[in-house]
């Protein structure tokens, strides 16, 4: 029988972690009936050919056989003879064959079969069932001559895997590499296994060899001479266009240079120094928030870190801070099948240039691989109402830029604090704070996340409360409504006028109903309207009679 892959406490951990990138979980039992039985022999080694073939066309993984999707284990009721099957499907089934590291664990008092899978070197076929290739914590069928496009892109510029001949165990920082990898399921073992686990060195005749991706990830300071621009660099300009010469506005915030097991947590702090709070549509309302949301900004840069290409050593990983946008930069187009278009769109696409890298850094719970962190990006953007990220694969560089400025305006504090008092939901009173000039069906469902049900009853509510009314429009468009005549009034006099009388008031101590016509051009009677309602709004209070009336701001003005 062939040894633990892993311990107890290591398999309780990858158990815990779930399935992802690297990890899949099949059950053993089909619990369609009252008592559960085994699943048919066939069927658990079409599961065990499918996954395994999956693993090894992306980027290897492990399948432990006897544990149910939540990560539960629950064994198997198989005897010896036919568990011996189970392990030969690799070999039997797959085309080129694939050998796996496989072993009998027991947790739990069930016993779970495992299978350590390698990345295959060319596309692997299931006998009579095509190529099955791993996205996430999904299979999905791709054409040969896709995979291959991927292998042969890895066989090429594989820059991680290579092993450097000059280097040894001793050019490591031991130390960083142990306290980096306790974090993953195999950071209890001597820091030496733990790198041989990983493929990060490997042992020859007479001494361990020294992967490159060891050296990025743990090599000893000065770290650079094995790769002079493997670092990341921050910067930051005042404005939106970079100038030059004696108008320079170019700042370099700092640098984190490598091994990356210390430089990723040193960027992630210069970054979040530098991601300024703003005004969003948050939860119920506006609120102070980060200007970029907290998990776009980190996969941008951990997808930097992770997928460029270290093989190009003439320029390093650059964040640039403008007042619009946040832009990360990073050496290497994108891998294909991986297309511009595939990732704007959302759909999976995975291709990794490093994974020994990426499984590293997964393990580690840096990052989760799993062929969708830039959909994720985009979602996140999304709900933070923030327009969409910007990317471009081009010039020997994969850019994404997120931009800070929201899809919705920040309302006018004053409106938001008239339509505070209005009869209204929460929900509601969002609507009439993101969008004052109109709003249909479809922008209610999408700022409030509800249904078209909800959104037509909460709607015809506000128009119950003469709080909006419907407007015409033709009928090849979405219905629209507007606020109220007499509301959108009292608008345009918070918005039009509070911002002018506050600059008055800073150099004079009253106005009278003169100076309020003189200030806005307006008629007598209505800049008694509309000082009536200031008052009675509490922005104005009222000294005097008659021709002695003056109005003086009162404290809510001042705000």
């Amino acid at each position: 029988m062939t040894p633990p892959l892993f311990s107890t406490s290591e398999l309780q951990t990858i158990l815990s972690r779930g399935e992802g990138q690297f990890v899949e979980f099949k059950s053993a039992w089909d619990r369609s009936s009252t008592s559960p039985r085994p699943l048919p022999r066939r069927v658990v080694r079409d599961k065990i050919a499918d996954v395994v073939a999956a693993f090894a066309n992306a980027d290897g993984g492990l399948l432990l056989v006897g544990v149910d999707d939540d990560g539960t284990a629950t064994g198997h009721g198989y005897p010896d003879h036919v568990v011996d099957t189970f392990f030969e499907v690799p070999h039997r089934r797959l085309t080129p064959a694939v050998h796996c590291r496989s072993a009998r664990l027991t947790h739990d008092c069930h016993e779970i079969l495992a299978f350590e899978v390698p990345i295959s070197p060319e596309a692997v076929m299931i006998d009579g069932n095509g190529f099955p290739y791993r996205v996430g914590a999904r299979i999905v069928r791709e054409p040969q001559e896709t995979i291959n496009q991927r292998k042969q892109a890895y066989r090429v510029i594989g820059y991680e895997k290579r092993f450097r001949p000059e280097a040894t165990v001793d050019h490591l920082d031991l130390r960083l590499a142990e306290s980096f990898l306790k974090e993953t399921p195999v950071g209890g073992r001597p820091v030496i296994e733990a790198l041989d686990y990983y493929g990060l060195i490997e042992r020859d005749a007479r001494d361990w060899r020294v992967t490159n991706a060891a050296l990025l990830l743990f090599a000893r300071r000065p770290a650079l001479r094995w790769h002079p621009r493997a670092g990341l660099r921050v910067f930051r300009v005042a404005g939106t266009e970079m100038e030059y010469g004696r108008r320079r506005n170019v700042t370099q915030i700092g640098r984190a240079d490598p091994p990356l097991a210390s430089a990723i947590y040193e960027i992630k702090d210069l970054v979040r120094h530098q991601v300024r709070r703003t005004e969003k549509l948050t939860g119920l309302l506006f609120e102070d928030t980060p200007e970029y949301p907290d998990f776009a900004w980190q996969e941008a840069v951990v997808n930097a870190v992770a997928h460029r290409d270290y093989e190009m050593q003439g320029r390093e990983t650059e964040i640039w801070f403008y007042e619009d946008r946040l832009e990360v930069s990073s050496p290497g187009e994108l891998v294909p099948p991986v297309t511009i278009d595939a990732l704007r769109e959302g759909r999976r696409a995975h291709a990794s240039r490093n994974p020994m890298l990426v499984r590293v850094l997964a393990d580690a719970e840096i990052m989760r691989d799993e062929g969708e962190g830039i959909g994720r990006v985009f979602r996140e953007m999304e709900n933070g109402f923030l327009h969409e990220p910007r990317i471009a694969s081009e010039s020997g560089l994969f850019t994404i830029t997120l931009l800070n400025k929201p899809v919705y305006e920040t309302a006018n504090p004053d409106w938001r604090r008239e339509v505070r008092e209005l009869p209204v939901a929460d929900d509601q009173e969002r609507i009439l704070i993101a969008r004052p000039d109109g709003f249909t069906y479809e922008d209610y469902q999408r700022i409030n996340a509800v249904g078209e049900h909800e959104a037509r009853d909460r709607i015809s509510d506000l128009v119950d409360k003469g709080i909006v009314v419907p407007v015409e429009t033709d009928l090849r468009r979405p219905p629209l409504f507007r606020i109220a005549p007499d509301l959108e009034a009292a608008r345009q006099v918070l918005e039009g006028r509070l911002p002018r009388l506050r600059e008055y008031f800073r150099g004079r101590p009253s106005l009278k109903n003169a100076d309020y016509r003189e200030l806005f051009t307006v008629d007598r009677l209505t800049a008694l309207n509309e000082l009536r309602f200031l008052v009675e709004h509490g922005y104005l209070r009222v000294e005097g009679e008659r021709r002695g009336t003056r109005y003086l701001p009162t404290a809510v003005l001042g705000e």
